[in-house]
């Protein structure tokens, strides 16, 4: 076992192949930053040169989840793509000479103490701030597409940064301590900081109701005819909630959840004035917005009326991950609903947590089949068998299935030949502003920052 400083304080443990000899190489493991106590002693010349010591601490305990939802195998990949990312920053977000090492053992928490310029400054709380964040920023980036696979929304980690003073009656060791504690203090109070200023960002921009909406095509694959628009709520396109990940995941976060559901919904009827008459329009709505006074009897039909809509052309689509927990009073709001002529549909099928009982017991008209059961159906048979499965469960119920996420000819055609009929995505149609709008109330809708290219902006999303 070795101990190494270049390009920081690593573990290195090499092993010889069992191979022929004509095949027999030299197999490492991936390096592995020590404790930051087993690195004091690399650590010690900085803080008596400067006086003090710096130091930032990357908090990766949002990677816990992964663990959780997938076992500690799955995490220990996950974590050690992670450091990689981590140790890619030697000699680009911080020096070469810096030394990284981990919290402890369990590898949640990464530090990189920050060597002595060459001008030998001690360090200034501003130099380390803006080094936290540029670390913190570059870390995002790359951490948001290795954890994509394995967590939904939007997984943030927190970059903290302290200070300590050398102190000749305090051990070294007590002092690293003391400096990584207040790092750990400093990543929380960020991220508090962080969640508080985004939660106050939201409900200003709720207040204002300055969200904008695009409604993307339902078609009928068959004939290509338009049978309906889903609406899609975004935020103003030069805020942090331009993406819709962004937004809904701080609402939840922030528990704004009902209150942007709230404003998602007015917002689309109110841009669906000037709808098409012989066209459905399907409308996102919480579970629990169900109870909303809003959503009940005359207030229901005034808003309707002003928007120029029939209770037949609407369709509340739910979605089926999120829990119900009192069915029988779900059960009489959703009745109160389908007796003004509304129509029941149930999102991302294929995605959730409810069970096909459940949805048997609401007999939803729509069933909309997640892009993830969608995704290369040509090419699953197990992905094709359950959408065979699930279409005869509907066709039982008397409902209509749309698929979702299309992207790919091959996708369209099977779903034909197994015999649905309606279909949504980009192969079909991207979210766009309403084309049903005439000029001046276009002018109106791009004002609130929903042009042409701030939708093609956050597609992706």
């Amino acid at each position: 076992m070795t101990l190494w400083k270049k390009p920081a304080c690593f573990l290195q443990i090499a092993t010889r192949s069992p191979a022929p000899p004509d095949q027999r190489r030299l197999h490492m493991e991936p390096f592995k930053p020590a404790p930051y106590l087993d690195c004091v002693e690399l650590i010690l010349p900085f803080l008596k040169k400067q006086g003090g010591l710096g130091a930032i601490l990357v908090d990766l305990t949002p990677l816990n989840q992964v663990e959780m939802n997938y076992g500690s195998k799955t995490y220990s990949e996950v974590l050690e793509s992670a450091t990689d990312l981590i140790l890619e920053l030697s000699g680009t977000e911080v020096r070469a000479s810096d030394v990284f090492a981990s919290n402890d053992r369990s590898g949640d928490g990464f530090l990189v103490f920050l060597s002595p310029p060459e001008r030998g400054c001690a360090p200034r709380m501003a130099e380390l701030e803006a080094v936290a964040k540029r670390v913190e920023n570059s870390l995002n980036d790359s951490l948001g597409r290795l954890l994509s696979p394995y967590l939904s929304g939007r997984t943030r980690i927190t970059v903290g940064f302290s200070l300590v003073l050398d102190n000749p009656l305090i051990s070294p060791e007590r002092l690293i301590a003391r400096l990584v504690q207040d790092a750990w203090q400093c990543a929380r109070l960020v991220q508090a900081d962080r969640q508080f200023r985004s939660r106050g960002l939201l409900q200003e921009i709720l207040m204002h109701e300055e969200l904008g909406t695009v409604f993307q095509p339902i078609v009928d694959m068959g004939d290509r005819r338009t049978m309906g628009f889903e609406a899609l709520s975004r935020g103003p396109a030069d805020s942090p909630f331009a993406s819709p990940l962004d937004l809904f995941s701080t609402a939840e976060e922030g528990n704004l959840s009902f209150e942007l559901d709230r404003l998602c919904r007015h917002k689309a009827l109110k841009n669906a004035k000037g709808f098409p008459r012989d066209t459905k329009l399907f409308v996102n709505v919480l579970p629990t917005s169900i109870y909303d006074p809003a959503l009940q009897g005359d207030s229901l039909l005034r808003l309707l009326d002003e928007a120029g809509l029939e209770p037949q052309q609407l369709i509340f689509e739910l979605t089926e991950n999120t829990i119900i927990e009192n069915f029988t009073l779900f059960g009489e709001a959703v009745k109160q609903l389908t007796d003004l002529g509304i129509s029941i549909g149930i999102d991302d099928i294929g995605a959730g947590y409810s069970g096909l009982e459940r949805i048997a017991w609401l007999h939803p008209q729509y069933l909309k089949f997640d892009i993830g059961l969608i995704r290369h159906l040509d090419t699953s048979f197990v992905r094709r068998e359950m959408v065979r499965a699930l279409k005869v469960l509907a066709d039982k119920m008397g409902s209509t299935i749309i698929a979702e996420g299309i992207e790919r000819p091959e996708e369209l055609e099977t779903l034909l030949e197994i015999g649905i009929t309606y279909g949504q995505g980009f192969l079909l149609g991207r979210p766009a502003p309403p084309a049903w709008r005439d000029a001046s109330t276009q002018v109106a809708l791009e004002a609130e920052g929903q042009t042409v290219e701030a939708v093609e902006a956050v597609e992706a999303c």
